[in-house]
């Protein structure tokens, strides 16, 4: 089966790895149809995000039951499934203690990350990490399912109420996911891009009373002209929160959910006596079946944001659609996508 292998940063290429022959009881051996590219595969490819080498890249996709385990009995060949590509074994501190998004078998069980992903033809998992699908949803929606359930995992952690205020700095797949999450709890808000393409892109599928702009002045002057600040501000680019801070109202709330190293300087004191929350978020955490089910019932209308697909074989021009470009090693902030989504050709 045709893979898409990471080897070391910038050095990723296509292989051919044999298909899985031998599932166990509980497992069952699903065809690939779509994955979608996420930020984490950017971070892994350039470097920025340590991933295992020799590792099939993927995680966020959906696909057609081949075979099952004699202990699956919920699903049969020819289902049609979302995979939850968060694997936790259940039984180690962190999964006892409600963290199963940190579970400790992570470093060798993190689906393309640490363990083979789903840029290939064929994928092996257990019967407790598979949705199916209603006949209404496709494939490509499908593969929305998982960073839709990151985004939801990072809102439980706030209490928010309808008559909050939001900005969202960066309007790719995170970032608009975010606003249509936020806006099914009946918050209003802003998006903010600084990528003129992926402004316009983000003009035409914001949800309703939701404005995009190309700063956080911009869009902080619009929604609160008296003080410039807001009660929510969620930060998908990783460098903006020493400026978020100071743009938070009493109470408010700053998530961070950009995987990218920097540093940021605040003032204890400040964070203190403004009653401030910084939250950071990764992974999902027991919402991939609200996500399945915003998904399938259209709360969250994902097909909106799939702008770009492309086969497996041409996944250089797919990740170069996210400003990602292999052959000159760089990645930039001129993405002319928001979801770019790659097709297995077996």
């Amino acid at each position: 089966m045709l893979s898409l292998v990471y080897r070391s940063a910038w050095e990723v290429a296509l292989e051919e790895r044999p298909v899985p022959d031998r599932i166990k009881d509980n497992q069952v051996l699903v065809r690939i149809r779509a994955t979608g590219i996420c930020g984490t595969d950017l971070g892994i490819i350039s470097g920025k995000y340590h991933a295992k080498p020799s590792t099939i890249l993927g995680h966020e996709s959906a696909g057609e039951v081949v075979r099952v385990g004699p202990d699956v009995t919920a699903l049969q060949p020819g289902d049609r499934v979302v995979i939850d590509p968060t694997y936790y074994c259940g039984q180690c501190a962190m999964c006892r203690t409600g963290r199963q998004n940190h579970c400790v078998r992570k470093g060798e069980t993190e689906t393309g990350v640490s363990s083979d992903g789903t840029f290939t033809d064929y994928y092996v998992t257990e019967d407790r990490f598979l949705y199916k699908l209603a006949d209404h949803v496709s494939y490509e929606e499908a593969t929305m399912t998982e960073p839709l359930s990151c985004m939801l995992t990072g809102i439980d952690q706030m209490r928010l109420l309808p008559n909050f205020r939001a900005v969202i700095l960066g309007a790719g797949p995170i970032g608009m996911l975010y606003s249509y999450a936020l806006a099914s709890k009946g918050v209003s808000g802003s998006i903010v891009e600084i990528s003129e393409h992926r402004l316009q892109i983000a003009a035409s599928i914001a949800p309703e009373r939701w404005s995009v702009y190309p700063s956080m002045e911009d869009a902080l002057t619009a929604m609160s002209p008296d003080n410039r600040q807001v009660d929510v501000i969620v930060d998908t680019t990783g460098i903006m929160a020493t400026q978020a801070i100071s743009a938070l109202a009493h109470g408010g709330y700053l998530m961070l959910v950009g995987l990218r190293d920097g540093e940021s300087t605040f003032n204890p004191k400040e964070i203190v006596d403004r009653s401030l929350k910084i939250i950071g978020s990764i992974d999902s955490l027991g919402t991939f079946a609200t996500a399945h089910y915003m998904i399938e019932r259209k709360v969250v209308p994902v097909g909106k944001l799939i702008t770009h697909r492309f086969p497996l074989t041409e996944y250089q021009e797919a990740f170069r659609a996210l400003g990602c470009d292999l052959q000159k090693r760089a990645l930039t902030s001129s993405s002319t996508a928001v979801k770019v989504i790659l097709h297995s050709g077996a």
